[in-house]
């Protein structure tokens, strides 16, 4: 009789086997105790059960090609997840065994996009994974991205969209231009380099600041003081830094993200108010805040959190929201910025055409352009577009769960319960979508393309911020911030790198990029130099 794995390159329970043999059956003397016996029961028991469980989940899916040691085991996607190449190993499996590829016992990855809208269509049967559980900031209560019960979620997104959108808090743009001129500010003072005196900027450490002092602006109308204080405040960063390989760790092996989803483990491993630095600290100063709009002067301010105030948030439930913006918002942004100015600083091209639309599009240098202006210059936006594209902020599978009655697509049966993640990085890097040279960076795609292929790349481009039921609340935030950025940084300053044999020391992949030393050289753009060389003649 043929083993059920016949189907396969190679046997894996063969190699099961070799790894964990069955242990020698003992013989039974006077020496043996009951406490072998049972050890060895158990033992026995395990292994049984191992097999059986391994042998059903490779059964389930046997029909869906990918690595072989997926079909039984999670140690192909581990090894990736620790290697930090998840984002490059599951590209490849895409390309290698198709569209729809098996990753793990019970977890497929898909670059389909038609599956992919599928799954997070409003409508859809579709649920999210349980590997979002374990991203609650507290042990007893769900927020926005944990929650696993679809109508409780749904409910959730419509009581939080009106402060995302804008419609409720007026003085987003401002907001977003007042730690525009604080940035500007501290690179006057501290980072300008002239002749032979060199002032190095970390880019990638001043954009992670720039972020996150925006986020707590919008959201709580009061920026942290990165920017302000040119320093990790709360040691923020490193906490999150230092905690961030542990976390994708964790995530990666299922008996550990489970365990990580007990109420009682999460009480004992979650940041609390008490602690001196990062998140727990954070999720003290953040807390306090909140509070005083609850309190019995009830301070009223027109943000974010005031628009979840008036949509009947409790005050846990906007601490949970407030967190999450900073962790997701903040980092998710600041990798677009980096990455998207480390290809306009190495290409020539690039650099000189984005910068004379700045210059040229005379936005006085008293003022911060708008974004209706913004989305009117056309290199501007194909730039940001493409820096979206290009390196796609957050590479995790974020899975969905098939629903209860399966699900059949393309001819391709999908089990119910089967978790299937998103490959961002092979979706945005299609030759039949984005051309030939998919893996360029190149803004001029954006406008060369003749009218079917522009509309194709947009419908694929869609994508980068989530689709349906799980879009980004935070797009249209992100998609403001990026823009004026861009535009302020490139007609106000000259930017070189330092060394460009290394223009950045590390881009590690967690899910999430950790990006350090983007060392660069910044002077003010020749016009700013003019106008303060006039101004001071002037006087």
């Amino acid at each position: 009789m043929r083993s059920p794995f016949h189907l396969l390159d190679t046997d894996p329970m063969t190699e099961i086997l070799e790894v964990v043999p069955l242990p020698p059956i003992p013989i039974k003397t006077s020496y043996t105790s009951t406490m072998s016996l049972w050890l060895y029961g158990i033992l026995s028991a395990w292994f049984l059960y191992y097999v059986i469980s391994t042998a059903r989940s490779y059964w389930r899916l046997r029909h869906i090609k990918g690595p072989p040691l997926a079909a039984i085991s999670h140690l192909w996607y581990v090894r990736a997840a620790v290697a930090n190449k998840a984002y490059l190993r599951l590209s490849e499996a895409c390309d290698k065994y198709g569209p729809t590829a098996r990753i793990g016992p019970n977890t497929l990855v898909t670059c389909d996009e038609e599956l992919i809208r599928k799954m997070c269509s409003v409508r859809s049967s579709y649920s999210r994974g349980d590997w979002y559980r374990a991203f609650k900031f507290d042990a007893d209560r769900e927020n926005l991205f944990s929650e696993p019960d679809e109508e409780k979620h749904i409910k959730m997104r419509m009581r939080v969209t009106a402060g995302y959108s804008g419609k409720e808090n007026p003085t987003l743009e401002t907001d977003i231009d007042r730690v525009l001129w604080q940035l500007f500010d501290l690179i006057k003072r501290k980072y300008i380099s002239r002749g032979s005196d060199l002032r190095p900027l970390d880019f990638a450490n001043t954009m992670q600041f720039f972020t996150l002092d925006v986020i707590t602006s919008l959201s709580l109308s009061q920026p942290f003081g990165w920017i302000s204080e040119d320093k990790d405040m709360y040691e923020y960063v490193k906490t999150m830094e230092e905690n961030m390989p542990a976390m994708n760790f964790m995530s990666a092996v299922p008996i550990l993200s489970r365990i990580m989803r007990i109420p009682a483990v999460q009480r004992a491993a979650l940041p609390t108010v008490k602690d001196r630095v990062g998140m727990g600290k954070i999720k003290a100063v953040t807390r306090d805040i909140i509070a005083r709009r609850f309190g019995p002067e009830k301070e009223t301010k027109q943000d974010i959190t005031q628009s979840f105030i008036k949509h009947g948030l409790t005050e846990a439930e906007i601490g949970d929201e407030s967190l999450l913006q900073i962790l997701a918002g903040s980092d998710t942004s600041a990798t677009i910025l980096r990455s998207g100015f480390i290809h306009i600083i190495s290409t020539p091209r690039i650099y000189n055409r984005l910068q004379a639309e700045c210059v040229n599009a005379g936005v006085p240098l008293t003022e911060i352009i708008s974004n209706t202006r913004a989305l009117d210059l056309p290199y501007l936006n194909a730039v940001v577009k493409e820096a979206l594209r290009y390196h796609p902020a957050a590479t995790g599978l974020m899975p969905r769960k098939v629903g209860l009655q399966g699900d059949m697509h393309k001819g391709m049966y999908l089990p119910p319960g089967t978790e299937i993640g998103f490959c961002a990085w092979n979706v945005y890097r299609k030759n039949t979508v984005y051309g030939a040279d998919a893996d360029v960076f190149r803004p001029e795609r954006w406008l060369e393309a003749d009218e079917e292929t522009l509309a194709r790349m947009e419908k694929s481009h869609e994508l980068v911020f989530g689709y349906g039921k799980y879009r980004c609340m935070g797009e249209k935030v992100a998609r403001i911030e990026l823009l004026k950025t861009f535009f302020e940084l490139m007609r106000r300053f000259e930017f070189s790198f330092i060394d460009p044999n290394k223009p950045m020391e590390s881009d590690t992949n967690y899910g999430l990029w950790i990006q350090k030393g983007m060392w660069l050289r910044v002077e003010e753009h020749v016009e700013v130099e003019e106008m303060k060389e006039n101004k001071e003649a002037v006087q």
